[in-house]
């Protein structure tokens, strides 16, 4: 509780923007390399690593810093429907514990997205129903444990072209390494980059 209301004084001292800066710098500063986006022009960025390598938490802040540059349609791609409300969004490491508070996304568990006071929406999916990937549109998203979906190259082959928003759109894979070939394809791709 008296960490809560001196993050909360330290907020009002130093102001909004401020905050959320410094936020994201101490994220830059605590990520291992390998947590950290990739410099360079590239389209998906494949981080893998076993249980523990921070996963999670790097797929949840680089969605955070893709908003805070102005990204607004997201798409949440996890094994399942529970995997994403659990691990992605509500887990330890998930988007909805990171960042100031009154900058955090609520809920909506009827539509299944995240929106953040900010106007950035993150539409959850289950790799189970590639076919819901079918008509929307995105500058971003996040696919949680690729190499655990049931169709793994069905489903990116759908999501590709609903990836089509902004000037820069891009795609984060994290997953636990298996060899399937979808993720050898994937690493093998032109735009791809990798870290482990």
């Amino acid at each position: 509780m008296g960490n809560e209301k001196s993050i909360e004084a330290f907020i009002r001292a130093v102001g909004k923007a401020e905050a959320k800066r410094i936020a994201l710098d101490e994220w830059d500063a605590s990520a291992r390399p390998a947590q950290l986006p990739p410099e360079g022009d590239w389209r998906v960025w494949l981080f893998m690593g076993g249980r523990g390598a921070g996963k999670t938490r790097a797929g949840a802040e680089w969605v955070r810093s893709r908003i805070a540059q102005g990204a607004r349609r997201i798409a949440l791609i996890a094994p399942a429907l529970n995997d994403a409300r659990e691990v992605m969004i509500d887990g330890e490491s998930g988007l909805a514990g990171l960042g100031p508070e009154d900058e955090r996304p609520s809920y909506e568990t009827s539509r299944r997205r995240l929106v953040w006071p900010c106007g950035a929406v993150a539409y959850v999916f289950s790799a189970e129903d590639r076919d819901s990937l079918r008509g929307p549109q995105f500058d971003t998203a996040w696919a949680d444990e690729f190499a655990a979906w049931p169709d793994p190259q069905g489903v990116l082959d759908t999501l590709r072209p609903a990836l089509r928003l902004g000037d820069d759109p891009r795609l984060m894979v994290t997953t636990t390494p298996r060899p399937i070939p979808a993720l050898k394809r994937l690493i093998a791709a032109d735009g791809t980059v990798m870290t482990h």
